[in-house]
């Protein structure tokens, strides 16, 4: 695995980070609203864990597969999201960016 996948992975573990720490605060940039203690929690294992998780199996194992397994993830979120503005016509800065970081972190992973 090269520098790319490093890169990708500590950018999944900082944003999980994020995530976990601080559910309110980057919903609210996002554009997201928690409802409710299971909106937090729930917010907290998929934007916390789940990139917590995934990042550091990629630094730990450092192997590409692992960076190919984390990077479709982003990939597969990326692809939702540019058919989500297509179809439900969602072209919010917020969305536009999470497709531009989607990407990035993408291939980012997949070029490791």
């Amino acid at each position: 695995m090269n520098a790319l996948g490093y890169i990708g992975a500590i950018i999944s573990v900082v944003a999980g980070v994020l995530g976990f720490v601080w559910p309110q605060k980057v919903s609210a940039v996002i554009g997201l609203r928690l409802p409710g203690l299971l909106g937090v929690s729930e917010f907290r294992a998929t934007y916390g864990g789940l990139f917590i998780g995934g990042g550091i199996a990629v630094l730990v194992l450092q192997s590409d597969d692992a960076a190919a397994v984390l990077g479709s993830g982003w990939g597969g979120a990326f692809v939702a999201r540019a058919i989500s503005l297509v179809i439900d016509k969602s072209r919010s800065k917020e969305n536009i960016a999470g497709l531009v970081i989607e990407a990035v972190v993408a291939s980012l992973l997949l070029l490791a």
